[in-house]
């Protein structure tokens, strides 16, 4: 933990270097079709890059990785929104959940369903933390995190399971909780953002009220995609090609499942009726195209859609705004734009 605090403290002093001191530190300009890195993000990756192990990655050490960097560079939790751990019924069990609840509210309050990224095989309630804190806060909404089941230990469609599962309880447990059932959303970064998708096409074929929204941030939407940004951007920090293929065999043992609509969402036929989204991008991602096109299809079957690609940012952006004040400027747009999907002033 000592170490942790050390390098957080040592990660944000070095993003408040002049720019001059910045552009020295971080090289060439990145450039990417015709996208350019954020000079802050560009130093944090080329620093990350030095500390990257030689070896063969495991599950345990990009686990470990992952959770060290998120702790580091995201900015600083809102301290007003209280915060509990707990956990709910779930398909295999028991599931952890975090709920976020906003200071000064009164009588019912929206709800975010969140999932957190980390390809189904990394990440927990603390990845997104920071970040679901901002937007109780801004959104006056309860925040429910959610700690599904991750491969390999449970490939799909436990995650699946559990992220569906997850939101009905929300629903069926909204008075309790203080909720509107009437105003929850479903909301995610990269496989969250995915897991967030299939909830909307559940509901859709089996029926039952759509979600209010649906947030889809950096989204990993269809296992099956190439071309376009998954080669452009196979080498780029923090998610790779490679990772991607990593976490991909691990969470789908069965290469068959990639053309499941459960496991690629963005390969569903029929997207009427879907839930309203917010999908935002990030130049700096191999998913980038993938997202923007399922933006699209969205748009095109009659679901309305905020689609923005942030052109200066990587993938998980939103977990680095303690070191890149261009990342934090895009998680306070990123709130808004959730406010505004919720109707909050």
């Amino acid at each position: 933990m000592v170490k942790i605090a050390i390098a957080r403290a040592a990660a944000r002093t070095t993003s408040r270097l002049p720019k001059r001191v910045l552009r020295r530190m971080a090289g060439d300009p990145l450039e990417i079709d015709g996208n350019v890195l954020d000079l802050q993000m560009q130093v944090f990756a080329n620093a990350a890059a030095k500390q990257q192990s030689a070896a063969d990655p495991t599950v345990e050490a990009i686990r470990e990785g992952f959770s060290a960097m998120a702790r580091i560079a995201s900015h600083e939790p809102v301290s007003s929104v209280s915060i509990h751990d707990r956990t709910i019924p779930g398909p295999g069990g028991d599931l952890g959940v975090r709920i976020y609840h906003p200071p000064s509210t009164s009588g019912s309050v929206p709800a975010i369903v969140w999932y957190h990224q980390g390809g189904y095989v990394i990440g927990g309630l603390d990845s997104d933390h920071s970040l679901c804190t901002t937007l109780a806060d801004r959104c006056g909404a309860v925040v429910v995190s959610v700690d599904y089941r991750l491969a390999p230990e449970h490939p799909f469609p436990a995650f699946i399971d559990d992220g569906v599962a997850a939101h009905q309880w929300v629903i069926d447990q909204a008075e309790g909780l203080g909720i509107d059932a009437t105003r929850v959303a479903v909301a995610g970064t990269s496989a969250g953002g995915m897991l967030a998708a299939v909830v909307c096409q559940q509901a859709r074929l089996r029926g039952t009220p759509q979600p209010v929204g649906q947030v889809l941030l950096y989204p990993w939407i269809d296992f099956t995609a190439t071309g376009g940004s998954r080669d452009s951007c196979a080498e780029s920090f923090p998610l790779s090609a490679a990772t991607l293929g990593f976490f991909a065999s691990l969470a789908l043992p069965d290469p068959a499942a990639a053309h499941d609509v459960r496991a690629s969402p963005g390969l569903a036929d029929e997207l009427w009726g879907l839930a309203p989204a917010v999908v935002i991008t990030a130049g700096f991602d191999p998913l980038r195209d993938e997202g923007n096109r399922y933006a699209t299809a969205l748009s095109g079957a009659g679901v309305k859609v905020v689609n923005r690609t942030e052109h200066a940012l990587t993938h998980s952006f939103t977990s680095f705004g303690g070191v890149s004040k261009e990342a934090r400027r895009a998680v306070d747009r990123v709130a808004d734009d959730v406010a505004t999907l919720l109707g909050v002033d």
